[in-house]
């Protein structure tokens, strides 16, 4: 009797143990074949032909998978590849309803840098918007003393440069004009410099101090 008691134990375990190896199994032939796909678009991403990788971006990009779609932005955005990398620029571009600039105030700035890092931290880019003709880029941006003001910009030979003037006087001419240029691409950050010219009354001793500064500016991808 107790014999039989045993090998009934055995044989539920066994039944009740069945469909989670089978489960087990699914899920491991599931993730192998996603890891398939995510090697496959890799090396895709980085073929020798710069119209492969082109396509495999565009059709990439067409998905929703978050997964993908991050790391064909990343690879476009590091790439040599000037085509490419414009690519991704302007996917990232269209998919964000505005963009965070962080204008970085360097351990030893200068006076000019430190009073301009003031009036341009919190830099954000708003109501984005790419001309599909020319990548000419239109929209509007405000910052820690600047209300919003519109810019005109590109997307150029893989990155983008924007043109941004604030502090308009009666004459019509500006206290700041600044050209911001982002290009490069450092982990998971797109890094480049915001580099204004500055006009009275900035310029003048109690401000400034100078006719022009220079702060690093970064945009965090994820």
């Amino acid at each position: 009797m107790k014999y039989v008691r045993v090998c009934w134990i055995c044989l539920v375990l066994a039944l009740s143990s069945t469909p989670l190896m089978a489960l087990d199994l699914a899920s491991l032939e599931a993730a192998q074949e996603r890891a398939g796909i995510i090697d496959r678009v890799r090396n895709l991403l980085a073929d020798d032909s710069a119209a492969v990788r082109l396509a495999v971006f565009e059709e990439v990009m067409k998905g929703e998978d978050p997964l993908l779609n991050s790391m064909a932005i990343e690879t476009a955005l590091s790439s040599d590849d000037v085509r490419l990398k414009t690519a991704g620029l302007r996917h990232l571009i269209n998919s964000r309803d505005f963009i965070v600039v962080e204008v970085v105030e360097p351990n030893q700035a200068n006076q000019a840098q430190a009073y301009t890092y003031s009036l341009w931290r919190e830099l954000t880019l708003d109501e984005l918007k790419i001309n599909p003709a020319n990548d000419q880029i239109t929209g509007s941006f405000r910052a820690a003393a600047i209300r919003d003001s519109d810019f005109v910009g590109q997307l150029d030979r893989g990155g983008l440069r924007l043109e941004l003037k604030a502090y308009r006087d009666s004459y019509g001419r500006y206290g700041y004009t600044c050209a911001l240029a982002l290009s490069e691409l450092s982990g998971a950050e797109l890094a480049g410099v915001l580099d204004c010219y500055i006009g009275a009354p900035h310029r003048g001793e109690d401000n400034a101090n100078d006719n022009s500064a220079s702060l690093p500016a970064r945009v965090r991808l994820s």
